[in-house]
């Protein structure tokens, strides 16, 4: 943790070194406590685990969440080092950490997005401490705040993804017939959409991941970098739609790709391809970091 040594002159005329707290090291306590009550978390919901199983169940986060866990601490150090954290830093982010305690696991999300929203507001023109603000905000919506607003248009949601694909389907196989979130093949399989299995489900992971590559790479925003995004966000759902259409064909490939090896298949591969297109986004730029 760094601090700044500050000359001071006391009233009886002498100089007095004084130490004080950068804004920046409140900002990396705070998310040291969201991330510390994250994985303790996942400790209490196995406990008496093997340190093995322990370490794959923080492997389980997700390689992007991972990620955007190293780049707002990478970003957070690597800012600038003014200005001196003030009273009001002090009290916002104890404000802020009084969510922790609150018996939910979701509140520490609170936590994050108050604080991603700090870091944007008092950023002071500081493009590293803006950027961990903008990694740290896409955590908390992955987590919590996207969650939320697709329940709040699931319906919608799963009906207008039924109709993409079950239109395709009906293209190349006849007598398929869809209804709401119901895909029925012309055999009789047929499969019902749930949100878990829907694209939009996927899409704050997508996000997550463009968000952390392009924060980690660039710091200013150009028109390219929203294109990346929207990129980002159909390649996600294409994926899934191409997942889900094969799920509806017949029972052996939905037994394939929703419980066997598909599973894997579906997410190394849907994980390469948007990490792919945010790294060529993100270099596409032509801007050093």
């Amino acid at each position: 943790m760094d601090v700044l040594v500050a000359p001071t002159l006391t009233t009886s005329g002498r100089t007095h070194v004084g130490y004080a707290l950068l804004r920046r090291d409140v900002f990396i306590w705070v998310c040291a406590i969201v991330l510390l009550n994250q994985l303790l978390g996942i400790v209490k919901e196995t406990p008496g685990a093997s340190p093995g199983q322990l370490l794959s169940d923080v492997g389980a986060l997700g390689v992007f969440q991972l990620m955007a866990w190293f780049a707002v601490f990478r970003l957070l150090a690597s800012s600038g080092p003014a200005p001196v954290a003030q009273l009001q830093d002090g009290l916002i982010a104890l404000a802020l950490c009084g969510f922790v305690f609150v018996p939910s696991p979701d509140s520490i999300w609170v936590t994050a997005v108050g604080i991603a929203v700090y870091c944007w507001l008092v950023n002071g023109g500081d493009p590293k401490l803006r950027a961990a603000g903008v990694v740290l905000a896409a955590l908390s919506v992955q987590e919590l705040w996207g969650r939320i607003a697709f329940k709040l248009f699931a319906l919608p949601l799963l009906r207008a993804e039924t109709a993409v694909v079950g239109t395709m389907l009906q293209a190349v196989r006849p007598g398929t017939v869809w209804r709401d979130n119901v895909i029925t093949g012309p055999g009789g399989h047929g499969i019902v959409i749930y949100d878990l299995c829907s694209s939009f489900h996927n899409l704050s992971v997508a996000a997550l991941c463009w968000l952390t590559v392009r924060s980690l790479r660039d710091h200013s925003w150009q028109a390219r970098d929203y294109v990346t995004g929207v990129v980002v966000g159909m390649t996600m759902a294409l994926c899934n739609v191409m997942r889900l259409c094969l799920m509806a064909w017949d029972a052996d490939l939905y037994q394939y790709w929703h419980f066997g090896a598909g599973t894997t298949i579906f997410d190394l591969g849907a994980s390469t391809a948007i990490l792919v297109v945010s790294l060529f986004g993100s270099r596409a730029n032509g801007r050093a970091a």
